[in-house]
């Protein structure tokens, strides 16, 4: 079982290489906050990066993602801190984009069936044009 530290890393790696296939340009971020930095369709974004690397205890189906901050009391990611959240299956090697503005709970849950070919793309031009 990989340490929390290396599965957050594989992740931010993850998520970076979807982006640049999709011809986003991006850097992992030195910045508290914000994991990635991406560039495209002449706007900057702010990505949080969440990595999950085990299916639910209950129901083998879905990864849960902590989609809170902080130690005690965590609370939603917001836009103060990011503007999309990457949402990594590391089994699957695939990521979900979200705008922070659809994540309205501290814990999000996504079906493993959801984490196919093509995800990337077409949920990083919905993750992209969110009001």
């Amino acid at each position: 079982m990989l340490p929390e530290i290396a599965v957050g890393q594989a992740g931010e790696w993850i998520a970076a290489a979807a982006l640049i296939e999709l011809g986003v340009q991006v850097m992992v971020s030195p910045t508290e906050g914000a994991d990635l930095l991406a560039y495209s369709e002449d706007r900057y974004f702010r990505i949080e990066v969440k990595t999950a690397n085990t299916l639910g205890r209950r129901d083998r189906t879905l990864y849960r993602f902590s989609t809170g901050r902080g130690t005690k009391g965590k609370k939603i990611i917001t836009s103060e801190t990011c503007d999309i959240v990457a949402l990594v299956s590391l089994p699957e090697r695939r990521v979900i984009f979200r705008n922070v503005g659809a994540i309205t709970s501290k814990s999000t849950r996504l079906s493993k069936n959801r984490f196919i070919e093509g995800c990337e793309k077409q949920s990083w031009e919905e993750a992209i044009k969110w009001k």
